[in-house]
């Protein structure tokens, strides 16, 4: 066994914090996802996050701390990766109409201190534009804990489906709005929850959702799960990526 390095011990702590988990989920591929990113503040693993352009990573909003930093072509979370590069955060902007009582348009882009170099494990990856695509089949993703209550060292994913905007404005009443799009898995209860916050939900290999909230505790068959709807907000991403504006 290799010898632990100090990069390995100070995320070691992070352990110790209830992170969000992807429910009833199994390991990724290695190469599945070279969009991933990670956020980390003082040591500690808080969010999941998207790579949306070679300097922009997007995740929620909720997920807003100072001095974030971005680790991207991570696999293996407790292991120092060839593949892996650090970036520290040099700007962070909120959507300007993001409510944290409602959970509505809660999404954030983090501007990195450098461009990242594009490589077979880091790659931007592509938004959904088209809001009435109704994949099947899609995936959410994180390193969270699992249902047996571990961290696991390899980030994992769970198989979920889109779910009508009515049957998950009937699930949450009066609590979903047009900012936001739902998924879970009938048969597993597959789902993310608390901490794979930011993360993404990929449908037909593009970006359909960021990972928002849900029911406690996760992965409920009758509470599907939340998240931010990228198709509605791809003006927006686009236009913060091409801004040159001072920090927000």
């Amino acid at each position: 066994m290799k010898t632990l390095s100090l990069w390995t011990l100070l995320l070691a702590s992070a352990w110790t914090e209830d992170q969000d988990k992807v429910v009833h989920g199994r390991p990724c591929h290695p190469n599945s996802h070279p969009f991933q990113a990670a956020l980390f503040n003082s040591g500690h693993l808080i969010c999941g996050g998207v790579l949306v352009d070679q300097q922009w990573v997007l995740t929620a909003a909720h997920c807003k701390k100072p001095q974030l930093q971005i680790y991207l072509g991570k696999h293996k979370l407790q292991h120092q990766e060839r593949s892996e590069q650090q970036v520290h955060v040099a700007r962070m902007v909120v959507h300007p109409n993001y409510n944290p009582r409602t959970h509505d348009n809660d999404l954030m882009m983090l501007r990195l201190a450098h461009p990242v170099k594009i490589s077979s494990r880091i790659q931007p990856v592509t938004m959904e534009t088209n809001c009435s695509a109704q994949k099947s089949s899609c995936l959410t993703l994180g390193w969270g804990k699992t249902e047996e209550g571990v961290f696991p060292n390899t980030i994992h994913c769970a198989n979920v489906h889109l779910v009508p905007w009515a049957d998950c404005e009937r699930a949450y009443p009066g609590k979903i709005t047009r900012s936001m799009v739902c998924a879970k898995n009938d048969e597993e209860g597959s789902d993310s929850c608390q901490g794979d916050s930011g993360g993404p939900l990929i449908c037909d290999k593009r970006l359909r959702g960021i990972v928002s909230w849900g029911d406690f505790p996760c992965g409920s068959k009758n509470k599907p799960g939340v998240y931010t709807d990228i198709c509605v907000h791809v003006k927006w991403i686009k236009n913060v990526i091409g801004s040159s504006s001072p920090c927000l």
